[in-house]
């Protein structure tokens, strides 16, 4: 068995978005994988036959993404397949804006190019109304073409006059909003049915009817959002609600629509959500629970790729996900009813859909990969995509006391390890922070191991699964996150014999990445550093960042004129004169939610300051570079990462 390298992440496979066909027969999913020579993802879909549960490829382009059951036997998808049309290199040198719709039959035959049209179109989803979807527009886009010899705005210049301007992953976003949109595909036309400034961010039909999540905005996009619906027939739209909230999903069930919430009040935008529910009856709504849960998926991990559904209705029931301790498990919620666990199990459900009493679900469980997983009473699995004949490290777990705070962590040994040896370790800090890490495969953690280093990780204070009292750290990011944070690597000493004090590095990335920076200012414990897509200074995170006009406000609790010196005295930027540590700066160029400047900021405070440290920063990748970034730049971040460790710590 071999040990584990930076290389075998191009051997993974990714598995996302599971569908059941109408009468659930059949399920389709979507299969990727790495082309190391290409530097790209090959993404295919797949037919898993229920009966037999054989399975098989159904395209093959390598550019199929985005899909939806017409019958029983015919699927319409989305491809950035090119057709047989050699297109001019000029062309190819920056993605084009548009999207083609195909159509293939499960059983058989080529896929049938039906149109395109030059819009990003997502999300796709049907119902007895029609095919309905997400459109990335410009408000009041003009269709007169530019003259060759004008500049145009968008490639030779950008003009800005709202913020967010810029969004991570999808680049400048002035007066750009996501549209609901009508697609005809007898026609190959699409109508947009809700544009102008508002931003559709969720959807779902019911007879003619579409219940929406809008935020609608000029100059400048607010925390806060509203439900509405829009009638297909006489083509109004009406909002249905005018309290403050945030809502994330909204679902027709047979009291009205049930809706995720919070009211913002406790810890901000990471507060936990709630159901609430709309009446048409009444005109009105009410909240139906109070759980203090964290709904969805918060576990990380950097063995994904591609989305899928979140949530389901059938039959009245709500099937949703949620993150509790380390692990998420999937439950249904009925009006009237509690909540119901559904598949409670160590690990996660990244995707799932529902018919008939069976769930299918992409999952990943132990220190495997993602398979596609089958529940009808017990669980199993379905693939082995995965089955990677790899030596890798379980994870320890330990219970941590900080502050009168439990605190879940654990600790990996080297590969290699040997009774009485001791070895370097790497303390790992998680993002977010209102996420968590917990015992599924995580590449990079085992890629520590294979190398010969043991590794320390926890869900310090701040932290999604436990509730509100214990995630609540507004105001108070890099004071009683940090003393969890120490008192695990505290305890972990303590503990382990094997772990070499002398020899200590930390690294993390985003909020991780912040408490890196936050680390080597307030201790000289560890020897080295690798700080990944960080924040450095919570005045410049406010200005420059496509959410930090709205985070810092709402988690540091300040902005530059309310307590300018509360924000700099959070900011790990202040304290860079006190650091010693030798530390590694690694981030994106279009990473536009930790933008190039919080690393720029604390590599020249630590050159400054006569600090050994490095910048590394890749072109063209964002700040999902560690999970979806190109094959080649993902493998380079971490060989970058290796090799700063090795040096000073070996």
């Amino acid at each position: 068995m071999a040990e584990i390298s930076i290389e075998d992440l191009a051997e993974y496979t990714f598995l996302s978005n599971p569908n059941f066909s109408p009468e659930g027969q059949y399920v389709c999913f979507s299969h990727h994988e790495m082309d190391e020579d290409e530097n790209e993802y090959v993404s295919t879909l797949w037919i898993l036959k229920r009966e037999t549960e054989e399975m098989y490829k159904l395209t093959n382009s390598g550019k199929d993404s985005d899909f939806v059951w017409l019958n029983e036997e015919e699927i319409l998808f989305t491809s950035g397949r090119d057709m047989g049309v050699k297109e001019d290199e000029e062309d190819n040198e920056e993605e084009k804006e548009e999207t083609k719709f195909f159509k293939i039959n499960i059983h058989g035959g080529e896929a049938e190019h039906l149109f395109t049209v030059e819009k990003k179109v997502s999300g796709l989803e049907r119902s007895e109304s029609g095919i309905f979807g997400s459109v990335w527009e410009k408000i009041g886009e003009e269709s007169e073409e530019e003259e060759e010899d004008e500049l145009k705005e968008g490639e030779d210049y950008h003009e800005l006059d709202e913020i967010p301007f810029w969004s991570n992953e999808r680049g400048f976003s002035n007066k750009k909003r996501l549209h609901l949109c009508q697609i005809d595909i007898e026609e190959g036309e699409l109508e947009t049915l809700v544009g102008g400034h508002k931003n559709v961010t969720d959807f779902d039909i019911l007879d003619g009817k579409i219940c929406l999540v809008v935020t609608e905005y000029e100059d400048m996009m607010e925390v806060e959002n509203y439900l509405y619906e829009f009638d297909l027939e006489s083509e109004e739209l009406e909002k249905l609600t005018d309290e403050v909230l945030r809502i994330d999903r909204a679902r027709y069930i047979d009291e009205g629509i049930l809706f995720e919430a919070t009211d913002m009040e406790k810890m901000g935008i990471n507060t936990n959500r709630e159901f609430y529910l709309y009446r048409h009856r009444d005109e009105d709504y009410e909240i139906l629970t109070d759980m203090d849960r964290s709904f969805g998926n918060s576990l990380l991990t950097d063995v994904r790729y591609g989305g899928g559904e979140l949530v389901r209705v059938k039959d009245n029931d709500y099937y949703f996900l949620i993150t509790e301790g380390y692990s998420v498990g999937l439950h249904k919620f009925t009006p009237g009813e509690d909540v119901e666990p559904v598949v409670e199990k160590q690990g996660s459900i990244d995707s799932f859909d529902v018919h008939d009493g069976e769930i299918v679900y992409v999952g990943l469980r132990e220190q495997r990969p993602q398979e596609l997983y089958l529940y009808d009473g017990k669980e199993k699995r379905l693939t082995d995509f995965n089955d990677l004949d790899l030596e890798i490290s379980e994870s320890e777990y330990f219970e941590v006391e900080s502050e009168n705070r439990k605190v879940d962590a654990w600790v990996m040994k080297p590969v290699s390890f040997e009774e009485g040896e001791e070895y370097p370790t790497i303390l790992e800090i998680h993002g977010c922070p209102k996420c968590v890490y917990g015992t599924v495969h995580f590449h990079q953690m085992q890629i520590l191991a294979s190398s010969g280093y043991a590794v320390v990780f926890s869900n310090p204070s701040g932290s999604s699964g436990n509730g509100d009292d214990f995630a609540d750290i507004t105001g108070e990011y890099g004071r009683r996150d940090y003393e969890d944070i120490m008192n695990v690597m505290d305890e972990a000493l303590e503990r382990y014999d094997f772990i070499d004090e002398e020899r200590l590095g930390v690294t993390g990335g985003s909020y991780g990445g912040f408490m890196t920076n936050w680390v080597i200012g307030h201790t000289d414990r560890f020897d080295a550093a690798v700080s990944f897509r960080s924040i450095s200074n919570w005045i410049s995170k406010f200005a420059t960042t496509d959410i930090g006009y709205y985070f810092v406000e709402d988690q540091i609790r300040s902005d530059p004129w309310d307590d300018v010196d509360k924000l700099w005295d959070h900011s790990p930027m202040k304290y860079a004169d006190e650091v010693s540590t030798p530390t590694l700066f690694i981030t994106s160029r279009e990473d536009y939610r930790c933008w190039e400047a919080e690393a720029i900021q604390m590599f020249t405070s630590l050159k400054y300051n006569g600090v050994e440290s490095k910048l590394v920063l890749f072109e063209g990748e964002n700040h999902n570079l560690a999970r979806e970034g190109k094959p080649k730049q993902r493998m380079k971040r971490l060989e970058k990462m290796l090799e700063w460790f090795d040096e000073h710590l070996k």
